[in-house]
């Protein structure tokens, strides 16, 4: 039979303390807002809503930070969690909602219909 040495125990309590590092630093990224930045251009005489689409999962907390890069207001609505906000020219807000609805989500420049949106992408659990 082999004899441990005496810093097996102490080997032991350090990969215990690593494995819940770790553990826990991925519980708080998990807890941590999806964020995504979309910018209102004008692309080819067209005004549109950059990028065009975004993925999350469902339950996901999600933060939007718009940017209106144009001289004029324009709109922004999510009709599927309740968002709808105008943007001043040449500024920008944040939003904040929980992606609940599993599903392809279109958003819009409300102000402007024939603009171009784009869509969320909720993936189920």
């Amino acid at each position: 039979m082999r004899k441990t040495r005496g810093c097996s125990p102490h080997l032991g309590w350090l990969g215990r303390l690593f494995l819940i590092l770790i553990l826990g630093t991925g519980l708080a990224a998990a807890d941590e807002p999806k964020k995504f930045t979309l910018i209102n251009v004008l692309l080819d005489g067209t005004k549109i809503w950059l990028p065009s689409s975004i993925v999350v999962q469902q339950g996901d907390e999600v933060e939007l930070t718009l940017i209106n890069k144009l001289d004029d207001p324009h709109g922004f609505e999510i009709k599927a969690f309740g968002i709808e906000q105008v943007i001043q020219p040449q500024s920008q807000m944040t939003v904040k909602f929980t992606a609940s609805k599993a599903g392809a989500h279109g958003y819009i420049c409300q102000m402007h219909p024939p603009h171009l949106g784009g869509q969320i992408l909720v993936l189920s659990k």
